[in-house]
């Protein structure tokens, strides 16, 4: 092993691809690098090839194509808090981007890929796009393929940032009248969550017709409580309800977090206070 690590920085999709399949173990692929190099500051990682996408075009912007809107992995968060067509079509993600602790910095350099990539637990942007049905692109050395994100997240398989790239994400726009919030609970502002939770609902009149509610920052990933409290549709909000979503949504909690940012036990308490507050917040975005 040499003592210094190898740079590779491919010029397009097709050119990664072919150094991530020759390439063994130890390449690390690097974008906007802020969740990358902590790490290997701190000794955590120790790459011996750097694979740098930072340059290629693909894998940014935004845009709508056949009816989906599609943002390349390395747009940066000030660009999904900002674009148009994400605050007229995807509220609810412009809004948990703008959440994102860190500063003007990690705004202006971390990326909506490199968020996924991380799977960090604390993170923002994972409960919205979960919400929002989100799909990805995954780029391999074998093909590029697309995924449901709720699906990459559960297989440990994916090697992505090593083996695989994700290229961009996928999402269809809101429903018109769809009420929709991102709540977080944080310590200090522009801090992690200790817990959070995306809702979006629909109503015919006072009743709920549909809803999709995912919590964070309270387990090692994101819980979607949507088909938990499906039987919420057909019914109009009330207190009762309320009470039943927060009891509910709590013991979906088995494995709740426990560190500086609050004991398991408070965290499986808040996820169900999120949930019944993103509800209820959204319910009055509603029509």
């Amino acid at each position: 092993m040499s003592l210094y690590p190898a740079f590779a920085r491919p010029r397009d999709l097709g050119q990664a691809a072919e150094i991530m399949g020759s390439l063994s173990t130890g390449a690390m692929i690097i974008a906007g690098g802020q969740e990358l190099m902590p790490s290997v500051n701190y000794g955590a990682l120790m790459p011996e090839v750097y694979i740098d996408v930072g340059q290629i075009a693909a894998l940014k912007g935004i845009s709508e194509e056949a009816g989906a809107i599609q943002i390349g992995s390395f747009t940066v968060h000030r660009d999904v808090q900002n674009n148009d067509l994400i605050q007229s079509k995807l509220p609810l993600l412009s809004y948990a981007a703008a959440q994102i602790g860190g500063g003007m910095q990690v705004h202006n350099r971390g990326t909506i890929g490199g968020n996924i990539v991380a799977m960090h637990p604390l993170y923002d942007i994972l409960p919205s796009l979960l919400a929002l049905g989100a799909e990805v692109d995954v780029l391999s050395d074998v093909g590029e393929v697309r995924v449901a994100l709720a699906d990459l997240m559960k297989d440990a398989r994916h090697g992505l940032g090593s083996e695989s790239l994700l290229v961009r994400v996928h999402l269809k726009p809101m429903m018109p009248g769809a009420g929709w919030s991102y709540e977080k609970l944080k310590i200090t502002a522009g801090g992690y969550g200790s817990a959070n939770a995306a809702a979006i609902v629909t109503l015919d009149s006072s009743k709920i017709t549909s809803l999709r509610v995912v919590v964070g920052a309270v387990s090692a990933l994101p819980v979607d409580m949507s088909d938990t409290l499906s039987d919420c549709c057909g019914q109009a909000w009330s207190a009762h309800l309320a009470e039943e979503v927060e009891a509910r949504s709590s013991a979906e909690i088995k494995e709740p977090l426990s560190d500086h940012q609050g004991d398991g036990e408070w965290r499986r308490a808040m996820a169900g206070v999120m949930a019944r507050g993103a509800i209820e917040a959204a319910i009055k975005k509603a029509g």
